[in-house]
C-alpha cells in the first residue's frame, strides 16, 4: 500500500485538480478573495500548516534514518540532509507567519522596521532581498524547489551513475512529484493570462495574488515530497527487518 501510494494515478489527478481549482479563486469576487488570499487567511494559513507538516515528516525521516545506522552503515550526509530539511521548513513556516507576530501581537523592532519593506518580523521581506535584481526570496525559493524536485531527480533518471551517487548521500525525490511542481509553475503562468480580466480585489495586486496561491500550492506539494521520502525509508527498514 505504501509502495503504491505515489504511483497511484488517482493521487496525481487529485493534486492536479486541486492546483487548477485553487487559481479559480481569482475569479470569485472581492469577498471570497479577501477571505482566501489576504494575510492570515486560507492560503497563508495552509502554507504554514503544510510547512510544519513537511518539517515534522523530515524530522521523522531523520529519526528513521538514524535508527538504520544502528544495524547498517548509512550515509551521515543523508542523515544530516533530513535534519537540515526539517529545520529549513520550520524556518519557512516561521517566515510565512512572520514568527507569529500578528497572532501574539509582537511589535517589529525599530531597526527591522527600517530594513523590512512590509514592516514585519521576518527576513524574506528585507529590502536587501526585495530590491535585489536576482536574490529575491521568491527566486531563491524557486531555485530550491527546482533543484530539489526537478533537476536532481531528472539527472538521476537520465544517468545511472548520478542516480547511484545521489541516492547514497541525499534524499532523492521521485521525478513524478517534480512534474507536479512544474505543473503548478506553468499553471500559475496560464492563470495570469486567463483570470486577469476577472480579478477585482484592489487591496492585493493581481500578480501578488497569483504568487500567494502558487506558493501555497508548493507548500502542499512539499508535504507529498516529504511523505514519499519517509515512506521510502520505512520500506527500506521493513525490508531489513524481514531479511
Amino acid at each position: 500500500m505504501k509502495k503504491k501510494l505515489f504511483f497511484n494515478p488517482a493521487v496525481y489527478v487529485s493534486i492536479i485538480a486541486y492546483i487548477i481549482i485553487s487559481y479559480g479563486v481569482l475569479v470569485l469576487g472581492e469577498r471570497v478573495i479577501s477571505l482566501m488570499i489576504r494575510e492570515d487567511q486560507f492560503f497563508e494559513v495552509l502554507s504554514v500548516i503544510a510547512f510544519l507538516l513537511t518539517a515534522g515528516l523530515f524530522f521523522y525521516g531523520f529519526v528513521l534514518w538514524r535508527r538504520r545506522s544502528a544495524h547498517s552503515k548509512v550515509s551521515l550526509l543523508k542523515l544530516l540532509a533530513f535534519l537540515g530539511l526539517g529545520l529549513l521548513f520550520v524556518f519557512g513556516a516561521g517566515e510565512e507567519a512572520s514568527w507569529g507576530q500578528r497572532l501574539i501581537g509582537i511589535e517589529t523592532p525599530e531597526k527591522l522596521l527600517e530594513a523590512n519593506t512590509q514592516d514585519e518580523l521576518n527576513i524574506h521581506n528585507l529590502a536587501i532581498f526585495e530590491e535585489s535584481d536576482f536574490f529575491t526570496a521568491d527566486r531563491l525559493f524557486d531555485i530550491f524547489w527546482f533543484m530539489f524536485t526537478v533537476a536532481v531527480p531528472g539527472a538521476c533518471l537520465l544517468w545511472k551513475p548520478v542516480n547511484q551517487l545521489a541516492h547514497r548521500y541525499i534524499p532523492v525525490v521521485h521525478w513524478s512529484l517534480g512534474a507536479l511542481f512544474l505543473f503548478n509553475y506553468l499553471w500559475a503562468k496560464v492563470a495570469k493570462t486567463l483570470f486577469k480580466s476577472f480579478y477585482s480585489y484592489e487591496l492585493i495586486a493581481f500578480r501578488q495574488a497569483v504568487q500567494e496561491i502558487k506558493e501555497s500550492n508548493y507548500a502542499v506539494l512539499f508535504v507529498a515530497v516529504a511523505l514519499s521520502l519517509v515512506l521510502s525509508v520505512r520500506r527500506m527498514e521493513s525490508g531489513h527487518n524481514n531479511a
